[in-house]
Order: C-alpha cells, then sequence, then structure tokens
C-alpha cells in the first residue's frame, strides 16, 4: 500500500468522523438556539419595561412596537411550528 493510498484512508475517516460530530452538534443546536431566543425574548420585555419606567410611559406604544418586532423575530422559528392557534387571551 502506497503512502497516497493510506492519505485517502485516513481522509475518508476523517470525513467519515467529520459527519458524525456535526450530526450530534446539529442535534443539539436546536433546542439550545429555541431556549436563546426564549431567554432573549425575556431580555428585550425587561428592557422594554425598563425603557418604559425611565420615560415616564410617554413613548410606551413606540417601545411596544419595537418589543412585538424584534419577539417576533425572536420567534420567527416557532410560527411554522404546529401548535395551538391563538386566541383571545384569558381572563383572571
Amino acid at each position: 500500500m502506497g503512502i497516497v493510498d493510506k492519505a485517502k484512508g485516513l481522509a475518508a475517516q476523517a470525513v467519515h468522523k467529520a459527519e458524525e460530530v456535526a450530526g450530534e452538534v446539529r442535534e443539539k443546536a436546536g433546542p439550545l438556539a429555541e431556549k436563546a431566543g426564549d431567554v432573549a425574548a425575556k431580555g428585550v420585555s425587561v428592557a422594554s419595561a425598563g425603557a418604559n419606567k425611565v420615560t415616564g410611559g410617554r413613548f410606551e406604544d413606540k417601545i411596544g412596537q419595537v418589543t412585538e418586532k424584534v419577539e417576533g423575530v425572536l420567534h420567527q422559528d416557532k410560527k411554522d411550528e404546529p401548535g395551538p392557534e391563538p386566541g383571545p387571551a384569558a381572563k383572571s
């Protein structure tokens, strides 16, 4: 067996291992990305509330619009998932 054949064999092994690792990473990335989006959305809500407090509510509408847009982008992946249909909020 020549050096070229040996190199091809090692390269094939490396490609196979890389494919395995990529599959594992892909499986773990989805839930982590979803969790990060949820945490970021909570941060946006807290920042929005803080901005409203600091401005005395003078810009509440504009802050609310921006908050909705940012949270919409953070949860964009979830729009395509099947789930309960949005409806009127439950009253307590």
